[in-house]
C-alpha cells in the first residue's frame, strides 16, 4: 500500500507528533523527511546554508526515532526562493516517487477556529500524491494547550462519504483493495432537491447504491454501514483557509451543508479516520466532491485522507 511515505515537516509540535502516527500506517517501508525553507519577503539578503545545517540536524533526531521503528529514512532540506512551499513538496514527492505525504493540521477548539495552514492548502489543492492530513485533540484550556493524538489506530473505523463519481468512490475502492480497515462507514449526503418529496427519493436512490457498495465490501471481508442523510438547510456556518467567512446556507442546495453535515457524523460517530476520494492537480476546487473534500480537511477536527482519482 503506502510503503514510501513523504513527512512534510515545519519543527512545529503538530508537525512532531507525525513521528508518532507514522508508524501506525500499514506497509510503511521508507520515510523521507522533508523540510522546506522559505525566504523572508522583507530580506534583501539570504544565506540559508546555517538554516539548512541547523534543519538537517533537527530532522536526525527524527531519523533516529523511525530507524528504531525499523524504518528507512532519508532526510531532505530544500529551498522555496522562486515557488511556493506547496510547489517544492510536490516536485520533491514526485522524484522520490512516494505514495503518500503525510502532513501535521491542528485540530479545532471553541477557541482556535480553522487552522489547516497555507501550505497544507496548497498541497491538497494542487498535489497529485494521496495526502494525510493529521489532527489532534487539542486538550486543556484557551491558555494551555496539550496534544492528545487520533493517529493510535487511526485506520480503525474509517468513514468513507461519497458523491457516486468515479473521483468519489476511489478512496473506498481503495479500502476495498488494500483491506486497509474492517470497519468502514459509508456516507452519501444528499444536497440538491426543489422540495422535500425530492430530497426523500434521493434519499432511497442512495441508500440503494450505499447497500449495493457495502455488499462489495462484506465479498472481500469488511464490515461496512451505510447511511444516507440530507444536507443541513438553512444553518449559517463559517469557513475559508485564511480569513474567516460566514456563510448562509440555502435550504436544499448547499455543498457547504454536505461538509457540515459530514462533519458532525464524524463526531457522532467516532470515527478515527475521513477518507475521501479526488482527482489531482487543480481540480479540488472546480467540482463538487472535490469542493466538500477541500471544506473537510480544512475544517475537519479528525485526520483526513484524500486519495486521488485516476480516472
Amino acid at each position: 500500500m503506502y510503503e514510501k511515505i513523504l513527512i512534510a515537516t515545519d519543527f512545529s509540535k503538530y508537525a512532531e507528533k507525525l513521528i508518532e502516527c507514522v508508524r501506525e500506517i500499514p506497509g510503511a517501508e521508507k520515510i523521507v523527511l522533508l523540510h522546506v525553507l522559505a525566504k523572508d519577503p522583507l530580506a534583501r539578503v539570504w544565506s540559508p546554508g546555517d538554516e539548512i545545517k541547523q534543519a538537517v540536524n533537527k530532522m536526525e533526531a527524527y531519523k533516529k526515532a523511525l530507524q528504531d521503528a525499523n524504518l528507512s529514512v532519508k532526510i531532505r532540506a530544500e529551498i522555496a526562493e522562486e515557488t511556493p512551499e506547496h510547489a517544492v513538496i510536490e516536485r520533491v514527492a514526485k522524484e522520490e516517487n512516494v505514495s503518500l505525504v503525510v502532513m501535521g493540521a491542528r485540530g479545532r477548539s471553541i477557541w482556535q477556529g480553522l487552522l489547516l495552514g497555507s501550505v497544507s492548502s496548497g498541497v491538497l489543492r494542487y498535489g497529485d500524491k494521496d495526502l494525510l492530513i493529521m489532527r489532534y485533540k487539542t486538550l486543556g484550556g484557551a491558555n494551555k494547550e496539550e496534544m492528545g493524538k487520533f493517529c493510535s489506530h487511526i485506520f480503525e473505523k474509517i468513514m468513507a462519504p461519497t458523491d457516486f463519481s468515479p473521483a468519489g468512490n476511489a478512496a473506498i475502492e481503495m479500502i476495498k483493495e488494500s483491506k486497509l480497515t474492517d470497519n468502514v462507514l459509508l456516507l452519501n449526503v444528499v444536497a440538491k432537491g426543489e422540495n422535500q418529496y425530492q430530497v426523500d427519493a434521493a434519499l432511497g436512490k442512495a441508500q440503494t447504491r450505499l447497500e449495493e457498495m457495502k455488499a462489495d465490501l462484506a465479498k472481500a471481508g469488511i464490515n461496512a454501514k451505510a447511511i444516507a442523510v440530507s444536507a443541513s438547510a438553512g444553518e449559517p456556518r463559517t469557513y475559508g483557509s485564511g480569513g474567516m467567512v460566514k456563510v448562509e446556507t440555502t435550504p436544499f442546495a448547499s455543498v457547504g451543508g454536505v461538509a457540515d453535515r459530514i462533519l458532525s457524523l464524524a463526531e457522532n460517530e467516532n470515527v478515527s479516520l475521513i477518507a475521501m476520494g479526488s482527482h489531482g492537480k487543480g481540480w479540488l476546487e472546480q467540482a463538487t466532491i472535490g469542493s466538500v473534500a477541500s471544506d473537510v480537511a480544512r475544517m475537519g477536527p479528525r485526520p483526513v485522507l484524500i486519495v486521488r482519482s485516476k480516472k
